[in-house]
């Protein structure tokens, strides 16, 4: 089959392009339960919330005497005070008296507080003595005292369905006598790289040959979004073969998502494979560089992102665009890009008529962009990249102190599972 005319020319703002991807993505698989630690990195499939109160008790946060506040009153080093200890309480135990005036309970951390006690005196301010123990100072009403539900309360949210579970939520969690949480099914992303110039490692290279970075880095970004790449060996510039190999990948994939053939060249077949694939075509250009030639494909309710195969604008495009689609396709929260403000610390000379994306560190509201520049296909450009610059059609060149819009990058740890088809 011959390439039809398969799109418009007209490139599409990067907001309409994520809008179209969005409405075509399909809503997460139903969740599962997982133990904890399984689940975590994992994104949470409902909401969880406090059952009890942290602590469950008054207590003591130190080892100590419990005391009331009261009778420590005028103690020094120099004139110390002598309280009779009436009983010792462990950490699980429960108290088996009430403090009078003049009397004391010996306390370890954790230790519920003995009824009648509305302070802790640590250890190392007494003489430690076994029956009558001499304090050295005057406390404050609940001076080093621990409140029931002071940390946590009943019915507090804990962990919101579509967050990412942090080994802080794993603790609370267990705290709380979970066991198991509902985690989001990750979704499969068949990664495919397209480019008769592409080998791949070890083998020596050839001459005019390149190795193949691109599998490797989308499968990162995918990996980072809490999703399951899939990838297949490197394809040589053959629509057939290109073809075979994504009906290949939407068999087991929730989406795919290639590089390479993207643009105008004779060898950029993505156009020719979706009408060989009898695909919807969704777009073919974005108001973006680097990484403006995105072909977006919609197969059998799922979609195919074709992305450029310089390395550096894939990994643009990535983040803009396929982000957002991943991010609902695996049940996380937010789903679209944040922006916040910055004040740029150096200069970037070049002028921008269509709209220009930097990769950039942040550090606090200083933005600073990166020594190796933004050379094309360059990704040491990558390397100590937090956010991205989003500078608008027509502003530019900017200078050091001119304020600029951000877009965080959060790529998170998860877990490194990548399967070959």
């Amino acid at each position: 089959m011959e390439p039809t005319n398969f799109f418009p020319n007209r490139a599409i703002p990067v907001d309409s392009a994520i809008a179209i991807l969005l409405e075509r993505i399909p809503e997460p698989k139903g969740s599962m339960l997982l133990p904890l630690l399984e689940a975590l990195h994992r994104i949470a499939g409902e909401n969880r919330d406090a059952r009890i109160a942290l602590p469950p008790f008054d207590n003591s946060p130190l080892d100590g005497f419990a005391l009331r506040h009261a009778d420590s009153a005028g103690a020094g080093r120099d004139k110390p005070i002598f309280l009779r200890v009436v009983e010792t309480i462990y950490a699980g135990d429960l108290p088996q008296k009430s403090l009078a005036p003049g009397e004391c309970a010996r306390v370890m951390t954790g230790a519920v507080l003995p009824e009648g006690a509305t302070c802790v005196i640590p250890l190392e301010d007494t003489d430690n003595q076994p029956d009558t123990v001499g304090i050295f100072h005057a406390l404050a009403a609940h001076q080093n005292y621990r409140f029931h539900g002071e940390v946590m309360r009943q019915g507090q949210p804990i962990l919101r369905k579509g967050e990412r579970i942090t080994g802080a939520h794993v603790g609370l969690l267990a705290a709380q006598g979970f066991t198991e949480i509902p985690v989001f099914a990750r979704p499969r992303v068949g990664i495919l790289s397209t480019g008769s110039e592409l080998m791949s490692g070890p083998e020596p290279l050839i001459p005019g040959k390149i190795y193949d970075s691109n599998r490797y880095l989308l499968a990162a970004r995918v990996l980072a979004l809490g999703a399951e790449p899939v990838w297949t060996s490197t394809i040589a510039d053959d629509p057939a073969l290109i073809a075979h190999a994504v009906e290949e990948l939407l068999e087991t994939c929730d989406c795919i998502i290639s590089t390479g053939g993207v643009s105008v060249g004779a060898h950029d077949y993505m156009p020719q494979v979706g009408s060989y694939l009898a695909a919807e075509p969704l777009f073919r250009r974005v108001q973006m560089k680097p990484g403006g030639w995105v072909t977006a494909l919609y197969k059998d309710t799922k979609i195919i992102l074709c992305l450029s195969g310089n390395p550096f604008a894939a990994a643009m495009s990535f983040d803009l665009l396929a982000g957002p689609m991943l991010r609902r396709l695996a049940g996380a929260a937010p789903v679209l890009l944040q922006h916040i403000p910055g004040v740029l610390q150096e200069p970037f000379p070049k002028a921008n008529p269509q709209g220009r994306f930097l990769y950039a560190r942040r550090e606090g509201k200083e933005v600073f962009l990166p020594q190796a520049g933004h050379v094309s296909g360059s990704l040491a450009s990558l390397i100590g990249c937090n956010c991205i610059v989003q500078i608008p059609p027509g502003k530019g060149p900017l200078n050091p102190g001119d304020k600029v819009d951000l877009i965080p990058l959060s790529d998170g740890p998860v877990s490194p599972s990548c399967h070959p088809l």
